[in-house]
């Protein structure tokens, strides 16, 4: 999985076999836009300044084509935005939260062999969603297995990804309770990580942002 980000290993955790977010799952857009912003970040296609506000850094070079639509939406402000303003500027739905972003994510992973493209042809719809490969699933719960249980070194996208898994209530879905706990525990054991920190903030802050957007939409 070394060819994958922290953030298209989460896409592939949280997406169901449908290729669609289960409507219940609304910690999911919360953390897809918090690592994205995380990851163009340490990418340095924005900055986050001072002031806890984002501001694009460097012209955008396709390396990361699936993150585009939210550089695309930061280079998009007439100021900058802290992450709140990031997050409140999505029209989000509980059944389908910024279609393009998920698309991008979704055709880079099925471009890589991540993912499979799914078409839905009808009168009135003409939908392409992308599904994870069980495969590739597995392969990265192996990987979190072996770095937090077995007493591996952590990496820092694999600390994000793991915090995001935990942000949106997701751990449970790949791992045993026993596991869960000691998953958990050994994220607290690391929480001084930079990594861990910022992302953290991130997540905190949307959190709250996607809270307000949804109770004025409803």
């Amino acid at each position: 999985m070394d060819t994958l980000s922290f953030t298209q290993e989460y896409y592939l955790c949280a997406i169901n076999d449908k290729g669609n977010i289960p409507a219940l799952d609304m910690e999911v857009p919360v953390c897809l836009l918090a690592g994205g912003m995380m990851e163009l970040t340490r990418q340095g296609y924005v900055s986050y300044d001072e002031k806890k506000r984002f501001v694009i850094a460097k012209p955008w070079d396709d390396a990361l084509p699936y993150l585009k639509p939210l550089y695309d939406k930061v280079a998009s402000f007439k100021k900058p935005q802290k992450i709140e303003g990031v997050v409140g500027a999505y029209e989000v739905s509980l059944q389908e939260p910024f279609p393009e972003l998920l698309a991008a994510f979704g055709a880079s992973l099925t471009a890589a062999g991540y993912a499979d493209q799914l078409n839905d042809q009808g009168l009135l719809k003409n939908k392409t969603r992308y599904a994870p490969k069980p495969e590739a699933v597995t392969r990265i719960i192996e990987k979190i297995r072996a770095e937090f249980l077995e007493d591996g070194v952590i990496s820092d996208d694999t600390l994000c990804l793991a915090a995001l898994l935990d942000g949106s209530h997701l751990i449970r879905r790949y791992f045993s309770k026993f596991e869960a706990d000691a998953l958990k525990k050994r994220l607290k054991e690391v929480r001084g990580s930079e990594a861990y920190a910022l992302l953290k903030k991130f997540l905190y802050s949307s959190s709250g942002a996607m809270a307000a957007v949804i109770v004025a939409a409803g």
